[in-house]
């Protein structure tokens, strides 16, 4: 595991301040067992970890769905997930070696929010605002393109003693991680939160958005 123990790296407890609470990879750590078990966390404890997230529950409590995102984000194709002697949680990426107590996708529901709420706090007119929807709007379908042809390229195999691995043909490299669902984890970040802009800004938006999923983005093709 990392050197530095997760109360020093991060500050917050995400089970809640006072005697007993957790720090945030061991919250995270029996959320995962929890929810094997088909439990969620508790109002109190998602709060918590949204405010260590850096979400404002009560001003911006629309955009709680960020906090279970991270709670439930898979992990990008070069890092994998242990835990320690203590079934605290940590991540170690196979490329650099190196090991840490922070999700590898934390910072980006992190900036997700900031984005969010930089634009409906910010002082953009409306004309204004509507040319930056409309250029988000622009990033979010390249976005969808790319992530169609990035997951092409993956292909998922079985070695020898039964362990799953996933091979790129065009990088020709294998791994151990399904790049797969970070990448449509992240798309999905960044379609929802074109919706919730594009809601601010009093434009018609459909009721829900399907997460993207191998099968949706086989369909661009």
């Amino acid at each position: 595991p990392p050197s530095a123990g997760p109360s020093e790296v991060q500050k917050a407890s995400a089970g809640g301040g006072g005697k007993g609470a957790l720090t945030v990879n061991e919250f995270v750590a029996r959320s995962k067992r929890q929810r094997e078990r088909g439990l969620e966390p508790t109002k109190p404890e998602l709060i918590a970890y949204a405010r260590y997230l850096g979400i404002d529950p009560i001003a911006d409590g629309d955009l709680m769905w960020l906090a279970d995102e991270a709670l439930n984000a898979p992990l990008p194709s070069e890092w994998t997930e242990h835990h320690d002697n203590a079934d605290r949680v940590f991540y170690y990426n196979v490329q650099t070696h190196a090991s840490s107590w922070t999700h590898p996708l934390e910072q980006l529901h992190r900036d997700t929010y900031k984005g969010i709420v930089n634009f409906r706090s910010g002082d953009m007119s409306k004309e204004e605002q509507s040319v930056e929807l409309d250029k988000l709007r622009k990033r979010c379908e390249d976005a969808e393109r790319e992530a169609h042809k990035e997951l092409q390229a993956w292909t998922e195999h079985t070695d020898e003693s039964g362990q799953k691995f996933y091979y790129n043909r065009e990088h020709q490299r294998s791994v151990w991680t399904d790049p797969r669902p970070a990448r449509c984890h992240a798309l999905y970040l960044q379609m929802k939160a074109l919706r919730v802009l594009s809601k601010h800004c009093g434009q018609v938006v459909n009721g829900h958005i399907d997460r993207p999923t191998l099968g949706s983005l086989d369909r661009l093709g």
